[in-house]
């Protein structure tokens, strides 16, 4: 099983690249406090942590078939 063609590894690290740019936008530009005491927030939050618990399952799905594959050898 090569690491550079499986699907499952590469949608992993897609995933939490995505997820970790989409948090490090949501506290570079769009996270900040009005007059009132409100916090505004963008949809980039919610988007960076979905994506990131998504990757971490790929991820895991990926250790299970390598592990399962070598246990079959």
């Amino acid at each position: 099983m090569n690491i550079s063609t499986n699907k499952t590894f590469l949608t992993s690290l897609f995933l939490l690249g995505l997820g970790m740019l989409s948090l490090i936008a949501e506290s570079t530009f769009y996270q900040f406090i009005d007059n009132d005491g409100f916090i505004h927030e963008s949809m980039f939050l919610p988007l960076g942590m979905i994506s990131i618990a998504v990757g971490m399952l790929f991820l895991l799905v990926f250790i299970i078939q390598r592990i399962r594959c070598a246990l079959n050898k």
